[in-house]
């Protein structure tokens, strides 16, 4: 689920069998049963049961025992399969050598700022780099600050404009408790300043450097509800050196009597202008994708704040150079156009059109907007494709297209009205990760040098980019196989999809995968309505009371894919992360005939209970309220776990969850392993994975990754193609 910021989304990816030695027989022993107290709630007339609510109660110690137990008896089923798993383990931990991954490229006072896990390290690090060459420097190591019992993370990064500076955010165990550092980077030292409870999105420094902009949750106490860990946000400015005990609100809920915020859990942020002249807040109604817009000059220290936008405009970002604010707006147009007007005087009704809206969706999930000294930059999506284009500050729709080189996508982008140009990382399923800089008085790109690409050889892998019909829609299908693949149906395929927030979702570099295209495996991505690929009119045709055409579309791809002869239903697998395990839950519940076997990713599986979360109102925007009788409706309609049926010949299933998760707790995958193993009558196993140092997967460190990839793998190839696994 996307709480505060852009869902990260991981895929997997499945070694082939060929290559493996031969299994022992899966564990006969049954898992451990949960004890039944049913529940039954009524709404609008309707009555649900729930026989595993006791799951629920917070700081549960029967649940702690159950999960050990599920996870114990995991353990003994792929004890089962040791061979074959350290076969799968060992060639991940080889794969996963072949290069150091960055994250996070920034450009500033000469040096290039990002987190590094080197080639042979396994945690990622905050390094400096001269932009003309010499030694990178370690500025932190999240070691530092790691113990026996708990892993330290750094999950971001924001580098002061001089470059002087930058501020880190670390975690612990995955849990997203995220606390505020800042490093000297000259020196390497970390100042004393240590700012906790921060909420994304992260600090904005302002101009000069001395200080930023943080949004700050707020201090709970042992009997508030897990449902107000998210409310009464606010905005704070911290100016470098001072006492953080001391630091202002600027902004956020009950900061300014005159901007009353409905709901005690919006976000609030607030960003400032390149030259520092201007601040620009926004509040996002929980995960909706249109905020509220507020304007304010930073030079007058009594200025008030400016209503400049509303949550009905459609304006899905907005940033200010000099006098001027650009928004991107999706109204009336669905695909985005970009706007201007005075920040001195005018507000959004005043705007002008600057970039016509065309054959490119452009919104904040697809990119967006960012300033340069040379020129707007405009990042979007034509067919699936990133886009890049500059749009001048003088001209309306005077905008140039960059040619990116290669069918890759734009994953990072980083610019500064500093200087000209910009950095940007690419990547595709069969194109390693770069960060190439942008050269405007040239025209091309060049790469950096940041990143090294992978060795791993991918020139008889090919990406097709398709469109799977469902009715009257065309769903887009990113699919990756060997250049002679072969439709007879005797692949196994690997079926991943998302479709929630209007998130983009980008198809990730893995060096793993070779080694399953090379036999004839597949790795294919549904774009489901509820995501950002088409624009907002896709995003929402599948949410709220639509996330079922996202299931519709799910089973339209798979359906498709095995009408088409790449595979049949007993070798296809699919998957789904966070807001993702809403479709795999309904998709096990309404066609479990078209799966072998299915990989719930710290998945929503109760859509109905998702209110009693931490995010549970912010997400009411995407999933619906069950106090809502239409909501409630398509609500109960979709949860997997409400609609299994005793006997339901349902696929192999592997849940999966981090113990630390805040954004979808343990007990969402724990209710639906206990009923699925108490009612499935297919004999398919129905594994509980528990990991007790990560949370929703953020930070997890290369170990972390291989440990889990490989019990996916195992899982995935155990119970699509047991017969060939020899």
């Amino acid at each position: 689920m996307r709480i505060p910021y852009r869902p990260h989304l991981v895929r997997v990816v499945v070694l082939a069998a060929s290559l493996l030695p031969a299994l022992a027989s899966p564990a006969t022993d049954p898992p451990p049963p949960a004890r039944v107290a049913e529940v039954r709630d009524r709404y609008f007339g309707s009555e649900v049961s729930d026989p595993y609510r006791w799951m629920e109660a917070r700081d549960n110690p029967e649940l702690v025992a159950w999960l050990r137990a599920q996870n114990d008896y995991t353990r003994r089923w792929y004890a089962q399969d040791a061979p074959l798993r350290q076969h799968v383990f060992d060639r991940i931990r080889v794969l996963q050598k072949g290069t150091a991954s960055t994250r996070f490229v920034a450009e500033a006072g000469g040096h290039y700022f990002f987190l590094e896990t080197p080639a042979d390290g396994n945690a990622a690090r905050l390094v400096s780099w001269p932009r003309k060459g010499g030694e990178r420097r370690v500025l932190f190591d999240p070691a530092s600050l790691s113990t026996s019992e708990r892993r330290a993370s750094v999950d971001f990064i924001s580098v002061a404009p001089d470059g002087r500076h930058v501020a880190f955010i670390v975690s612990h165990g995955g849990g997203e408790d995220w606390v505020l550092h800042i490093v000297d980077a000259a020196s390497g030292k970390l100042l004393p300043e240590r700012i906790e409870r921060v909420a994304a999105p992260i600090p904005s420094w302002d101009a000069r450097g001395r200080g930023f902009y943080y949004t700050q949750l707020q201090a709970l106490t042992a009997q508030d509800p897990a449902t107000a860990k998210y409310d009464k946000q606010r905005v704070y400015y911290h100016a470098l050196g001072s006492d953080t005990a001391r630091d202002t609100a600027v902004f956020g809920y009950g900061v300014h009597a005159a901007i009353a915020l409905e709901s005690k859990s919006w976000f609030p942020g607030v960003q400032v202008s390149g030259d520092g002249r201007w601040l620009i807040a926004s509040v996002y109604r929980g995960t909706d994708n249109d905020p509220a817009l507020w304007l304010r000059d930073a030079r007058k220290a009594d200025a008030p704040w400016r209503a400049i936008a509303g949550f009905d405009d459609g304006v899905s970002i907005a940033l200010a150079h000099k006098d001027w604010i650009y928004v991107i707006a999706e109204k009336p147009q669905r695909t985005g156009r970009v706007l201007r007007f005075d920040a001195r005087t005018q507000k959004l009704a005043d705007a002008q059109e600057w970039l016509a809206a065309g054959d490119i969706s452009i919104a904040d999930e697809s990119g967006g907007l960012a300033v340069a000294g040379d020129a707007l930059y405009v990042a979007g999506l034509r067919q699936g494709r990133s886009v890049l284009r500059t749009l001048s500050y003088d001209t309306p729709n005077r905008a140039r297209e960059i040619p990116l080189g290669a069918d890759g996508e734009l994953i990072e982008f980083d610019s500064s009205p500093r200087r000209k140009g910009a950095l940007l990382a690419l990547q595709g399923p069969t194109l390693s990760p770069r960060v190439f800089r942008y050269d405007p008085d040239r025209g091309d790109l060049t790469d950096t040098g940041v990143r090294a690409a992978d060795p791993a050889d991918f020139s008889s892998i090919v990406t097709r980019r398709l469109e799977v019909p469902n009715g009257d829609l065309r769903v887009p299908l990113t699919l990756t196989a060997r250049k002679d693949l072969k439709l007879d149906g005797s692949n196994p395929v690997l079926l991943v999809t998302y479709g929630s927030y209007g998130a983009i979702s980008p198809m990730w570099f893995s060096a793993a995968d070779l080694a399953w295209y090379e036999r004839g495996g597949i790795i294919a991505f549904a774009h489901v309505r509820g995501g950002g690929e088409k624009g907002a009119e896709w995003r929402e045709g599948g949410r709220r009371n639509n996330k079922q055409h996202a299931v519709d579309d799910f089973l339209a791809t798979a359906r498709w894919l095995i009408a088409q002869g790449y595979t049949t239903p007993q070798r296809l697998g699919i998957a789904g992360k966070s807001a993702g395990g809403v479709i795999m839950s309904a998709a096990i519940a309404q066609a479990p005939e078209l799966f072998g076997a299915v990989l719930i990713r710290v998945g929503v599986t109760d859509v109905l209970r998702t209110e009693v979360t931490e995010g549970g109102e912010a997400n009411i925007n995407e999933f619906g309220s069950v106090n809502i009788e239409d909501d409630f409706r398509a609500m109960r309609a979709l949860s997997g776990y409400a609609n299994l049926r005793p006997g339901g010949a349902y696929p192999a299933v592997l849940l999966e969850t981090g113990i630390n998760d805040p954004r979808v707790p343990p007990w969402q995958l724990g209710k639906m392993a206990a009923r699925l193993q108490a009612l499935s009558g297919s004999g398919k196993p129905v594994l509980l994975r528990v990991d007790y140092d990560a949370g929703h997967g953020l930070g997890n460190n290369k170990l972390q990754v291989a440990e889990l990839l490989a019990d996916e793998y195992t899982f995935l190839l155990r119970n699509l193609a047991p017969s060939e696994v020899r």
